[in-house]
């Protein structure tokens, strides 16, 4: 096989090994934590401050 075939095979499935399954196992999980804190962070802030006002 043509060395330069044997590269975009490797480059291939080091895409959709190491991107795709990478992506969906640490940083999709990661994302919605961080979200998850904003969102009850926010919510804390904006409560707090009702309460203030109250």
């Amino acid at each position: 096989m043509p060395k330069v075939f044997l590269f975009f095979l490797a480059m291939a499935l080091y895409y959709i090994i190491g991107i795709t399954l990478i992506t969906k196992i640490i940083i999709v999980p990661a994302m919605k934590a961080l979200a998850l804190v904003f969102f009850i962070g926010a919510g804390f802030i904006y409560s707090r401050k009702w309460r203030k006002r109250l």
